[in-house]
């Protein structure tokens, strides 16, 4: 959703050059679910990122169903293979009935709550990059998601057919990455781009993509506006002999879910770095726009001139902006909630910042630093925050993907997790983050196999659920931060749909609860790190 480069550049290298080689077998067709015995029910227990507009990946104490005294009796009750690919992408949408989830290739399912048959497929065509989300517009129901192909898709839930399809960008290097947000019966959708890849082409014209934001009728896909995170339009920076022309400015992607503020009617994104110079002051940002017309209300900086894109890692450097900055993106969603009468707008940067503005005018509250910062480090794929108790949860990463690490931060690796006081930005507590490393024979470690906190993390009652990248689901206590429960996930599984599901690192979308029930995607072959196609559902050992 993010360390972009690093992510995409090895999952393409995979898919075209060692597709082969890839060691997670695909598994057989799932076992159909008896015809007209199991319906679909439509209203969401999960759906989206997260419940709610604010982004909190929260659930309060009296909605929650594993509580620490409960969660050791929790175990896999089912794990369903996911085809086509080792680095999971998708999130689910789960109903009273049914889980929507994608796999790497553009297969769709609807699956059966309990025993994970297979209800219908659909081929959306291209990779399937974001959270499920179930809308209602009026009296019906659709299930929307995003793809490689910067197409917003709406199905028909209880069919599997396709309502609509609307292209968020008319440029060629478009797509979508961060999940969609819904408001009032309009989705709101980031717009992000892999041109940032082709820059490795010296024969490639860089760079002509902005990041945006649309907004798109729920009801029938119609485009309501289109906003960029850049204003002014490309044009030629740098004349050359043989080679296309540089051109800019470009970049500042959207990766993340949007905050909406109704009460404002604004939305905030965060986004990443120029593609090319020139660098402008809306890279590395937090930015507002208005809800009805996606006009730049403010805008924040972080880091300034950090324009960047694969030529810079690549001999000859040809399509290296000048600046060659540090790729620190505000790839997590930024968070939107209250304390008393005070509204934060909580925000985490892959430097390790960590920041609580206000939302009316942008002006900081606080600001923290913690862990080393990086291209994978700092603040990856998202925070959570429990306004009950006035804290935020804040993973740090902190992966060395073969870059220097210290852009901003300490200057050393501290992958960990924190809790801070949502009003000051003090620290409650931290932890260090573990690793199982070991290999099963003792002898060595295990290859791929790394520390960190980088998928995001999830608040449930007195439960933080905290993965991490060695394969290893956490959770800690929300008050002390004293771990209380592991499921090592890092192994082979006999699937729902035939054969085995191998388990790897968990990273990007972390764990969804709905009631009684845990999911989770386990393995992200990306970075260097244990692949995997295990979609599993957690339940309590006596259901």
């Amino acid at each position: 959703m993010n360390s972009k480069f690093w992510n995409t550049m090895m999952h393409w290298i995979k898919i075209l050059l060692l597709a082969p080689l890839i060691a997670i077998a695909n598994p057989t067709l799932a076992a159909n679910c008896a015809p007209g015995s199991v319906g679909i029910d439509t209203n969401s227990v999960i759906s989206g990122w997260s419940a709610g507009p604010g982004n909190l990946r929260y659930t309060p104490p009296s909605d929650a169903g594993p509580t620490p005294s409960s969660i050791s009796d929790w175990s896999p009750a089912w794990v369903f293979a996911l085809p086509d690919t080792d680095a999971p992408r998708s999130q689910p949408a789960v109903t009273r009935d049914t889980v929507f989830i994608a796999d790497g290739d553009g297969g769709v399912y609807a699956l059966d709550r309990q025993t994970a048959c297979e209800k219908w497929r659909f081929d959306a065509g291209s990779m399937v990059r974001t959270a499920m989300r179930l809308v209602h517009t009026g009296d019906t129901a659709l299930l929307t998601f995003g793809t490689l192909d910067a197409d917003l898709i709406a199905l028909d839930p209880e069919t599997g057919s396709e309502v609509w399809r609307t292209r968020v960008s008319d440029h060629p290097r478009a797509m979508i990455s961060g999940s969609t947000a819904e408001h009032d019966g309009v989705l709101y959708q980031g717009v992000s781009s892999w041109e940032v890849f082709w820059a490795a082409n010296p024969f490639y014209a860089c760079c002509t993509f902005r990041g945006g934001l649309v907004a798109v009728d729920a009801a029938t896909g119609a485009l309501l506006w289109q906003a960029h995170t850049i204003e002014e339009e490309p044009r030629v920076t740098q004349s050359r002999v043989l080679l296309p022309d540089h051109k800019g400015p470009s970049g500042a992607p959207v990766w993340s879910h949007p905050a909406i503020d109704p009460e404002r009617r604004r939305l905030y994104v965060g986004t990443g770095e120029n593609y090319s110079t020139p660098a402008t002051d809306s890279s590395d940002a937090i930015l507002a726009f208005d809800l009805d017309t996606g006009k730049r209300i403010w805008t924040r900086q972080f880091t300034a001139s950090d324009a960047w894109n694969v030529a810079c890692v690549i001999p000859g450097h040809h399509n290296c902006p000048e600046e060659n900055g540090g790729d620190l993106d505000f790839g997590a969603p930024p968070i939107l909630t209250s304390l008393g009468d005070v509204d934060y707008l909580l925000a985490g940067q892959k430097t390790g910042l960590v920041v609580a503005l206000d939302p009316a005018t942008g002006a900081t509250h606080w600001s923290r630093t913690l862990g080393g910062g990086g291209k994978a480090g700092g603040v990856h794929f998202g925070m959570a925050a429990d306004p009950e108790r006035g804290l935020l949860y804040v993973p740090i990463s902190d992966r060395d993907v073969g870059v220097l690490l210290g852009d901003s931060g300490s200057g050393a690796p501290q992958p960990s997790l924190h809790a801070l006081d949502i009003a000051t930005g003090e620290t409650r507590w931290a932890v260090d983050s573990p690793a199982d490393c070991l290999a099963p024979d003792g002898e060595g470690t295990v290859e791929g196999c790394y520390r960190g906190f980088s998928a995001p993390v999830t608040v449930v009652g007195d439960i933080v659920f905290a993965p991490t990248l060695d394969g290893v689901l956490r959770a800690f206590h929300a008050d002390s931060g004293d771990q209380i429960w592991t499921f090592d996930t890092a192994r082979q599984f006999s699937a729902v749909n035939g054969g085995y599901a191998e388990g790897g690192a968990i990273d990007l979308g972390g764990v969804y609860v709905a009631g009684d029930e845990i999911y989770l995607n386990s393995g992200y072959g990306l970075v260097d790190q244990i692949p995997g196609n295990a979609f599993i559902q957690f339940r309590p050992e006596e259901q």
